[in-house]
């Protein structure tokens, strides 16, 4: 069995173990720490690709421990210069990304340069890279005494999964929305509707599973240009709506999940707590007797009282740390003894 970590954004750890549990065959999950995931499987890494609410994927080589002093850097150093590291490829240029949290006289910096060092101690042929020109990188985390050096198995195009993608002000990493989608519960059946889609990141993260109608939509124009773009190739209808009259049946929708707008995203003479009230009674009209919607707001006790006030049941909630702000994700279900045939 192998060990690895998975990195993903601090709130949402549970989310992705669920995620490993049900994607990986074989796996078990080892520990949750703030911000990493830790399991073990029997395949080969190509199947952990599948994991998309995680931001990076590491395969752990060692683990050890070290002193808080800078003399006992010389312990990195030589316990990694022992290091077996012939399964890897690539080696002609390698780079050490390390972080520390506790009570250390030394900084990040000294215990990558020691690390590196252990590695050409035993590996003299391979060269050391920069941070920007690299063919191989390790990780070396360090907390307080405990040390994991580890080997990172994807690059930035795993989180962010386009070059060419072009993101709208205050977009979701496709990481998140891949974890609200993934929240939603998807299933091939669904009519899956994100009313406030911006550039399409949740239209986009949802159409990796199949579905019977994915549709979206944003009040403003050139946004919605964008996630056209950005969803050249996949099944999703994005549409210029107001997200406060969606053009739905009632009960017609089997999952919503949308970043509402914060403050600062709307425009200066709207409301923002009547905004959400109106949005929040489309989302219970929309939705069929059972349905769930995923919903990440900043405005954590309107969005309680909504919910109460319109018999949305709260299964579960995440507070997350996003881009300076502190939002919480909802998962609501509409309360209701049939579906919609």
């Amino acid at each position: 069995m192998t060990l690895y970590f998975a990195s993903v954004l601090s709130g949402l750890e549970y989310v992705l173990s669920n995620e490993i549990n049900n994607k990986v065959s074989d796996s078990e999950i080892i520990q949750i720490n703030r911000g990493k995931v830790f399991f073990t499987i029997a395949e080969s890494f190509t199947c952990l690709s599948t994991l998309r609410s995680a931001d990076n994927l590491f395969q752990v080589i060692d683990q050890f421990q070290i002193g808080p002093h800078k003399k006992h850097l010389s312990q990195v150093s030589d316990r990694i210069s022992q290091l077996d590291l012939d399964f890897i490829d690539h080696k002609d240029l390698y780079w050490v990304n390390a972080s520390r949290k506790g009570k250390q006289t030394y900084s990040r910096f000294e215990v990558a340069k020691k690390a590196m060092e252990g590695i050409k101690k035993r590996y003299a042929e391979w060269n050391i890279g920069t941070s920007q020109n690299h063919q191989v990188e390790f990780r070396l985390d360090i907390e307080h005494h405990n040390v994991i050096f580890s080997l990172r198995l994807t690059n930035a195009m795993f989180r962010f999964r386009n070059q060419n993608r072009r993101f709208s002000r205050a977009s979701l990493l496709p990481t998140v929305a891949h974890a609200m989608v993934w929240l939603s519960d998807p299933k091939w059946t669904d009519i899956f509707v994100d009313p406030c889609c911006g550039s399409g990141t949740i239209l986009s993260e949802r159409a990796t599973y199949p579905a019977n109608q994915i549709v979206g939509g944003d009040i403003s124009d050139p946004v919605t240009k964008i996630a056209k773009n950005n969803l050249d190739d996949s099944m999703a209808e994005v549409n210029v709506w107001d997200a406060k009259k969606l053009p739905f049946a009632t009960g017609y929708v089997d999952k919503i999940v949308t970043n509402l707008p914060f403050g600062r995203q709307i425009s200066p003479d709207e409301d923002l707590e009547l905004f959400n009230h109106h949005i929040m009674n489309e989302v219970c009209r929309v939705l069929n007797p059972n349905g769930r919607a995923v919903i990440l707001s900043e405005s954590v006790n309107q969005l309680f009282w909504e919910a109460k006030r319109l018999g949305l049941f709260c299964l579960k909630s995440y507070s997350l740390s996003l881009k300076g702000v502190n939002p919480t994700l909802f998962v609501f279900e509409k309360q209701g003894e049939h579906r919609r045939e």
